[in-house]
């Protein structure tokens, strides 16, 4: 049974989300909501330094650390890997803008990409003279690996891809893509941002090169919480676009010496939001206290049974892989013979059910969080059903 999946005694869990007793809350893929006991102890520890500056005790600054060692455990990771950022954006740019390009290197994407990875590549098409190359997405590992060696040339650098992409929802085969990237000699990114805090995610296994996610989508982080994994031997391949305070390992001006740390810590620098890494902490010990097998088994489940009620409507298409191992919280679906954008505007403001348009499909996508469950999957039905009616 799909329920005994689902976190027990959820109403605790949704007691900690306030917004949920006035909205249908489907969309943490674009901005995650904080549970009370973590946003309290973020605005604790957040007021406490800001008041007091110097004299503060300190303890966002050195949970930062505490912080970095649970980022590494929950990717499997050593926390010298682990480099805090405000997004998976900025996680995307220390690779793309620390790569000494030449005109003419290439870059391997998909046609799915958030604008967090085309915009950089089509930044750097236009300053650098890279092109980059567009796949279609597919969870068979045998399609992906086809796909890439119809798209590999002898002037590849780099595949960078969503490991689950932000339209259709597709979990990529990010495993057999590294392999096959680290055989071609070539470096690997993936985008995480709709990965990390719905399932399982262990860079080692994957064999990436680097990864970028954040916190503030399934994490249920504050919103400019990011972290990034760059394997230790591939850091410096990496020439940091900005350096400062924190960047270097060793600095002298009379000898000149300037030695990056040869950890992720050189991507660090200056004064930092000491108080939202603090933050994200909070966050983790929420997850910590469900349980994270919990977690990405109530996410998994609660998805299946969305796509089941989808499939039972044939006015319905899903987009979305079927099964969980090929997709992860992100359910896509178009409406036929209807607008996507006024879908969602009738969905908001008739029902106050929150969820995202995908233009490139016309197409909407629920998120099913941890703090869903399927009362709130059949409103969303019910609602949908109601304005096929109309």
């Amino acid at each position: 049974m799909l329920t005994s999946q689902l976190i027990s005694d959820h109403g605790r869990v949704r007691q900690a989300f306030p917004a949920l007793q006035q909205v249908n809350y489907l969309n943490v893929g674009t901005y995650g909501l904080m549970p009370e006991p973590a946003l309290a102890e973020f605005n604790r520890m957040q007021a406490e330094f800001e008041t007091h500056g110097v004299a503060s005790t300190g303890e966002a600054h050195h949970t930062t650390e505490t912080t970095r060692q649970r980022v590494a455990a929950m990717l499997g990771a050593a926390p010298e890997e682990i480099a805090f950022t405000r997004n998976a954006t900025d996680g995307i740019n220390l690779v793309l803008a620390g790569i000494d390009w030449q005109p003419g290197d290439e870059v391997i994407t998909t046609t799915e990409e958030h604008e967090a990875m085309m915009h950089p590549l089509l930044y750097l098409q236009k300053s650098k003279g890279i092109r980059f190359k567009r796949v279609e997405v597919s969870e068979q590992a045998a399609a992906m690996l086809s796909r890439l060696e119809g798209a590999a040339s002898d002037r590849t650098r780099l595949v960078a891809m969503s490991l689950v992409t932000c339209e259709s929802g597709t979990r990529l085969p990010a495993g057999e893509i590294s392999r096959w990237a680290a055989e071609h000699n070539l470096l690997s990114l993936f985008d995480g941002a709709q990965a990390s805090g719905a399932f399982p995610v262990k860079v080692k296994e994957i064999g990436c090169d680097y990864y970028a996610s954040n916190g503030h989508k399934w994490l249920s982080g504050p919103k400019g919480t990011g972290f990034f994994y760059g394997r230790s031997e591939k850091l410096t391949c990496l020439s940091p676009a900005h350096v400062g305070a924190g960047s270097l390992e060793h600095a002298d001006v009379t000898s000149g010496v300037a030695d990056l740390h040869t950890s992720a810590l050189r991507f660090e620098f200056g004064t930092r939001a000491w108080g939202l890494t603090a933050g994200l902490r909070a966050s983790l010990d929420w997850f910590e206290s469900l349980g994270w097998e919990n977690v990405y088994a109530h996410i998994a489940a609660l998805a299946k049974i969305l796509k089941e009620c989808i499939l039972e409507r044939p006015y319905l298409q899903l987009i979305t892989p079927l099964q969980s191992e090929a997709s992860a919280g992100l359910t896509s679906f178009t409406v036929a013979g209807r607008s996507a954008g006024e879908i969602s505007q009738a969905l908001r403001e008739r029902w106050h059910i929150y969820v995202r348009v995908v233009p490139h499909y016309n197409a909407i996508r629920v998120s099913t969080s941890h703090f869903n469950n399927p009362g709130d999957v059949e409103q969303l039905m019910e609602a949908l059903d109601a304005l096929q009616a109309d």
